[in-house]
């Protein structure tokens, strides 16, 4: 029923997302298919930890399932942009740029897309070789 929703909009012209330390895209998480589709998705019980320390409330408080773009949906827009944002990315910067595509680590898939730009901040790129960043400057 989402799909059909998007679809009948024209599709995505631009996704905007971020990306977590594990690598997760949008709530798609690490053993997500990479295929995947815009649907709920029951959140693991790091994620509602990670979001009960952020949000200043008892884990219980979390909701347990969150509506989710896929990764096959991403995949589809004309344009995304991914945001690594500090040094709790700079493993998930690393492991997107400079690996291979694995569905233990959603992000990664993102490297097929035709159109898609990833932007960082200094501290994100601590783990990277100093040969990729010096490259990713001179674009």
């Amino acid at each position: 029923a989402y799909e059909a929703k998007i679809a009948a909009a024209g599709g995505f012209d631009l996704v905007f997302c971020s990306t977590g330390g594990d690598g997760h895209v949008a709530r798609n998480e690490p053993g997500s298919s990479l295929k995947s589709r815009t649907r709920p998705k029951t959140l693991a019980h790091d994620t509602k930890s990670q979001l009960a320390e952020r949000w200043q409330c008892p884990v219980g408080d979390v909701p347990s399932v969150a509506l989710t773009v896929g990764v096959g949906t991403i995949m589809g827009a004309r344009r995304v942009l991914v945001l690594f944002a500090s040094v709790h990315r700079a493993y998930a910067l690393e492991r997107c740029l400079e690996h291979g595509i694995n569905h233990m680590f959603p992000v990664s898939m993102l490297q097929q897309h035709p159109e898609v730009t990833f932007a960082c901040d200094e501290d994100a790129t601590f783990e990277l070789r100093v040969k990729t960043v010096k490259y990713f400057k001179g674009l």
